[in-house]
């Protein structure tokens, strides 16, 4: 219901705001939405935006085409044939956009395909774990650090979920093999890397259980 009334809300401050000009880039592209034309209404929005002294009409705006420019890609990703890494991005977005069955699905699909490869294992062990499955997602994590004994983020997924399953001693060694590793060496890779502090915290949790 409240997805249906936002709808409704742009929709109405989109024929307010474009109702003087019927044929411009926002409307080409949701008549025909495609890569072309949704550039060409991104940069009319940003044009305008900057003659925009109050509000956030054009803000708004550009939010709503982006979602429909991400679904329509996302639409024909399930038909089309991706490699293993388009497929690896596309599991990624879905587990940012918290749809965890849909990235497990294809993460699956990955670790059939290519079982030497860690991320998608790590990737798996973080979407499980967050769907609060903690013993498959320490499944998950095992696989992601058999095939890559230093991946940092791996062992710490991993103490997060041993953490959640009452495995303190086991979580507390998965902290500090973690802490052996250089963790700069995944700085700019697909691995989104947990904030230093909140390391920091569990690890001070994981310590106060394991006196």
């Amino acid at each position: 219901m409240k997805k249906f009334m936002l709808l409704c809300l742009i929709l109405s401050m989109l024929s307010i705001i474009f109702a003087a000009e019927a044929a411009n880039p926002i409307s080409a592209y949701l008549e025909n939405p495609n890569t072309e034309s949704y550039s060409k209404a991104v940069s009319y929005i940003a044009e305008n935006n900057a003659k925009e002294t109050e509000g956030m009409g054009m803000q708004l705006t550009q939010a709503y085409l982006a979602n429909v420019e991400l679904n329509r890609i996302l639409d024909l990703a399930k038909t089309a044939k991706l490699s293993a890494g388009e497929s690896f991005t596309l599991a990624n977005l879905y587990l940012s956009m918290e749809k965890y069955p849909e990235a497990i699905a294809i993460y699956d699909r990955i670790n059939t395909d290519t079982p030497a490869w860690s991320c998608p294992w790590r990737h798996k062990g973080e979407a499980l774990y967050q769907m609060k499955d903690y013993k498959a997602s320490v499944k998950a994590l095992e696989q992601a650090i058999e095939t890559n004994k230093e991946h940092y983020d791996a062992y710490i997924w991993m103490a997060k979920s041993l953490y959640e399953l009452k495995k303190y001693k086991a979580a507390r060694a998965n902290m500090e093999i973690a802490f052996k590793l250089d963790s700069s060496k995944e700085h700019g890779s697909s691995d989104a890397e947990m904030v230093d502090k909140d390391i920091q915290d569990l690890y001070e949790k994981i310590k106060a259980k394991t006196k």
